[in-house]
């Protein structure tokens, strides 16, 4: 009989993880960044393995792309994670792309992220949120004062270093908004205040001087003064609480609830209106309707109603008509758009 043979088995030992590291995120965007600016990002690397995970060193590639807060070598336990910043200073416009590689004392890659961004110029664009004002009608004497907005839609701060009005002198701007510097995507508001010292049509130009590159923005102002030695009815109202009003038109009748004619050429942006062109022992009927840019107008309000009176009195032995002006006020919201 013969023996078996004795079988040897060899049995290889067992090999150990090799360390592996993530990055959180896996690779970095930086968007758009104006040239000579930095954006910078935060890295979570973990150390994913079973094994400890010693970082000898690290590379990074790619113009205006830089790494802080990261100094080799350091080690990171199974499990542990650690945070650096990476950074991205472009120093011309145009596409950028790069890497950053960390790597163990054996040169073995641990983990790479990739890189990216883009350079853009400096732009300063200063924007008005509308290039014309209706303040309706005033009456001489009074004023009335409406808000416009500026915005920086540029990416580098704009000065605003003062304002000119042409047209009228029954035009001006309240004080602050000379000398303001906003920085991109800022917002300031400028009050353009309407007090006519006469009767008429006034009409102006208010133009907002700043460094921006862009066309400077100009408001286009009108206004009428009416007469306070008159009839009048001196309307005011609440504004509409619809998105994209741009305005209001105002109504009038001699009939209650219907017959209405529009009585402003264009709409008010102000949320008061005077009606200069009344009767004495008259009763008139208003309604207003708010406008938006497309011109579609809401439902008209309600009602509102002013009685003009004709009062005769004796003065020095002549009987004469004394003037006197009406005040009414809409009870309820404009109708919405």
């Amino acid at each position: 009989m013969v023996p078996a043979a004795l079988l040897a088995l060899a049995i290889a030992p067992a090999r150990s993880q090799a360390a592996s590291l993530t990055s959180t995120p896996s690779s970095v965007s930086f968007g758009t960044v104006t040239v000579g600016n930095k954006n910078t990002q935060t890295l979570a690397i973990k150390n994913a393995s079973t094994s400890t995970a010693v970082v000898s060193s690290y590379s990074i590639s790619g113009s205006g792309f830089s790494v802080s807060s990261l100094a080799t070598p350091f080690s990171l336990s199974s499990g542990t994670t650690t945070y650096f910043a990476v950074g991205f200073k472009p120093t011309a416009s145009g596409s950028f792309t790069g890497s950053l590689t960390l790597k163990n004392s054996s040169g073995t890659v641990l983990v790479t992220i990739g890189l990216s961004g883009s350079g853009s110029g400096s732009t300063k664009s200063l924007v008005s949120s509308t290039s014309k004002l209706s303040f309706g009608n005033e009456t001489v004497g009074d004023s009335e004062t409406l808000a416009v907005a500026l915005i920086n839609t540029g990416n580098s701060s704009v000065t605003i270093s003062g304002v000119s009005i042409s047209g009228s002198s029954a035009y001006s701007v309240t004080s602050g908004i000379s000398g303001a510097t906003l920085a991109a995507g800022q917002t300031a508001t400028m009050h353009i205040v309407f007090a006519p010292k006469s009767t008429g049509t006034f009409n102006g130009t208010v133009t907002v001087v700043s460094n921006a590159t862009n066309t400077a923005p100009a408001v286009a102002v009108s206004g009428s003064g009416i007469s306070n030695t008159i009839h009048s009815v001196a309307l005011s109202w609440s504004a509409s609480t619809s998105s994209g009003v741009t305005g209001y038109n105002v109504y009038r009748s001699t009939v209650s609830g219907t017959s209405y004619i529009r009585i402003n050429s264009s709409p008010t942006a102000s949320l008061k209106y005077t009606d200069g062109s009344v009767a004495s022992g008259e009763t008139y009927y208003y309604v207003v309707k708010a406008v938006n840019s497309s011109g579609a107008e809401s439902a008209r309000s309600s009602q509102t109603t002013a009685v003009i009176p004709e009062r005769r009195i004796r003065q020095h032995g002549v009987l004469r008509t004394q003037k006197s002006a009406q005040r009414p006020k809409f009870d309820s919201a404009l109708g919405a758009l």
